[in-house]
């Protein structure tokens, strides 16, 4: 009897442990339960953290896209004269902006009375963009109303809408937000600029999250989708069959708290739901939400749970048989450490990721990265990353960077960066320190976003808003800022180096004009804008001011001097044209007050003017020009 009682006695003090080892791992289990929500709240709002400073990138550049087409030089070109040229042209660069930027469905200009007088179409799906054949009549719609009481150079918005044409919804349905900008001439408004922003490619470009379960869904104020995944959700307050699916309906408590605080995370027992509300280029906030059920909760922990059970079958072997040495159950939380988890969120994200140690020397890099750099991850293993990424003549601003890196262990901005094949490119880099529970830094996380293209079309709508649409020279707004420009530094410097400024107009051309045409007016233009290109210093500014006036900015000269420059550019002018064309010239000395300066170079042209034209005239700037 004692061999049975013995084996009793060691099977109940077994029972006992297991039964306090079960009890332990059962509150484990719970408390991995609550941990993988907070976690995955955590992660879900640093995505919607992330997607709103998308979100808020791509209003500026939309404000920035919107004031530079309602102030360029096509568009006035067009306005001054709409001719089929000029149009042809404003429609080129709409194509362009469209092609490049993806954003805009629709790109129109309407007149005073809302009557359409220029649009292009683009379809992100086909990537084709092309004047509209047909052009109708907008007086009715409530945006154009709306754009009517906005001021000049005002940039608006209209709500998110679905398109509609005569009326009646475009099918498949379509949402799209309008961007309003009355455009203005000489002070007189000609009509409207509407951009249509297609809100489908931007909710997909955006929304867009590298982990497998976050699903991002776009919400209005009045809790009615405009961007989910479920299709059949979207609309509701325009689709009286969906009119179900509205979010405040749908979670009452959870809508109360989102209205009333920016960002925030709730858990009811059957869904987590983490939202961030935004101001996305209208007045009216809208919500990112992310809406997670128990199921894919469940499936985000399944692999701890999995690796909980087989720890617990492990302390159990140990229960029973203490022959397991320790080491194994050490490699087994080492395999599961924090570090490897952390590496392996980021470089599983969408964008460039390299992580360096604490003294930027690089431990790994992601695909997208060695697609970016052209580096492979076993060539950059540690390298620094200053001597693989930055150019050497940033060396000073590399040094700041890794300065205040060390001071607020996150740092965010442009930089330029070189590849392995040497091509120097512009891109967004943001790099976040990983410390330690003492405070030092374990590693850094670097990621990389190329925007090489959006600062090429950025230079090339600049380009577009200062250069003469006809000679190719620099406008009169160019000219302002450069006259500006040297008036302030003679005020600031008043022992700076004189510089004059001359005044061209074209002999006779109104007779050229009436006699020959129009078409050969501008050909006179353009070959006497050709013949002052060629024939000025390099350091001087030459730009076109008026219609067949030319203005040339010569720094460090004397009166002396340019007068024999403009002679010569007078004579070069006559020699060079086959049609005899002359011109005028008055020149004054460039002084502080920019204004008295051209209106003496301007009355100096009237005298070459009364004087048989063909000359050159001086008007000082002492003199009484009253």
């Amino acid at each position: 009897m004692k061999i049975p009682k013995r084996v009793g006695t060691l099977l109940a003090t077994a029972l006992f442990f297991s039964a306090l080892t079960a009890v332990y791992y059962y509150q484990k289990y719970l408390t991995l339960l609550e941990s993988n929500v907070e976690n995955t709240a955590q992660e879900a709002l640093h995505q919607l953290a992330y997607t709103g400073r998308e979100y808020n990138n791509i209003q500026d550049q939309i404000e920035t896209i919107s004031d530079l087409l309602g102030h360029s030089q096509s568009l006035y070109d067009y306005l001054r004269q709409p001719n089929r040229v000029n149009l042809s042209i404003l429609e080129d660069m709409w194509i362009s902006v469209a092609i490049n930027q993806k954003l805009y469905k629709q790109i129109r200009f309407l007149d005073i009375t809302g009557q359409e007088k220029a649009r292009i179409n683009y379809d992100f799906k086909t990537g084709i963009a092309a004047p509209a054949l047909k052009l109708h009549d907008k007086s009715e719609r409530d945006y154009f109303h709306y754009a009517q009481g906005l001021g000049n150079d005002e940039i608006a918005s209209w709500g998110i809408e679905l398109e509609r044409e005569n009326g009646e919804l475009v099918y498949p349905y379509s949402p799209s937000l309008r961007i309003l900008m009355p455009i203005s001439l000489n002070g007189k408004r000609e009509g409207y600029l509407v951009l249509n922003v297609d809100i489908e490619y931007l909710s997909s470009r955006l929304n867009y999250s590298p982990v497998r379960d976050f699903h991002i869904e776009l919400i209005k104020s009045d809790g009615f989708y405009i961007a989910s995944p479920k299709s059949s959700r979207l609309y509701g307050n325009i689709i009286p069959a969906r009119s179900q699916f509205n979010f405040g309906r749908m979670y009452p408590n959870i809508w109360r708290t989102m209205i009333s605080e920016v960002s925030g995370y709730e858990y009811n027992g059957s869904n987590l739901i983490a939202y961030s509300t935004i101001q996305f280029v209208s007045s009216e906030p809208l919500h990112l939400v992310i809406d997670l059920t128990n199921d894919q909760l469940l499936s985000r922990s399944q692999r701890d749970i999995d690796d909980l059970i087989q720890e617990a079958f492990f302390v159990l072997s140990l229960v029973f048989g203490f022959t397991l040495p320790t080491t194994a159950l050490a490699l087994h939380y080492r395999r599961h450490s924090m570090e490897s988890k952390l590496a392996r969120a980021a470089l599983d994200g969408m964008t460039a990721v390299m992580i360096s140690d604490a003294s930027h020397r690089i431990i790994m890099v992601n695909q997208e990265f060695e697609n970016m750099m052209g580096y492979s991850t076993k060539h950059t293993q540690g390298w620094n990353a200053h001597n693989l990424i930055f150019l050497p003549e940033d060396l000073e601003s590399t040094l700041n960077i890794w300065n205040k890196l060390a001071n607020e262990h996150v740092w965010e901005g442009e930089v330029r960066c070189r590849t392995k094949f040497n091509h120097v490119f512009t891109a967004i880099m943001r790099i976040q320190a990983n410390l330690t529970k003492s405070g030092k830094v374990s590693y850094y996380i670097t990621s990389l976003v190329d925007i090489s293209e959006q600062k090429e079309l950025e230079e090339k709508l600049r380009n577009l808003s200062e250069k003469d649409g006809l000679t190719g020279l620099w406008n009169r707004r160019k000219f302002e800022e450069q006259l500006a420009q040297y008036a302030g530094i003679i005020e600031r410097y008043p022992d700076s180096p004189p510089a004059c400024l001359a005044l061209f107009d074209i002999d006779h051309f109104k007779r050229i004009n009436d006699e020959l045409g129009h078409d050969e007016g501008d050909k006179v233009i353009c070959s006497v804008a050709e013949t002052l290109l060629k024939e000025v210093r390099s350091t001087d500014f030459v730009s076109r001011v008026g219609g067949e006036e030319f203005a040339v900015i010569m720094p460090h000269t004397t009166l002396e001097e340019a007068e024999v420059v403009l002679n010569r550019l007078r004579v070069a002018v006559q020699l060079r044209s086959d049609r005899a064309i002359t011109v005028s010239a008055g020149y004054s000395d460039l002084t502080s007050d920019r204004t008295r300066t051209y209106k003496c170079a301007d009355i100096a042209l009237y005298e070459s003017k009364s004087a048989g034209r063909n000359c050159v005239s001086l008007c000082h700037s002492f003199d009484d020009i009253a």
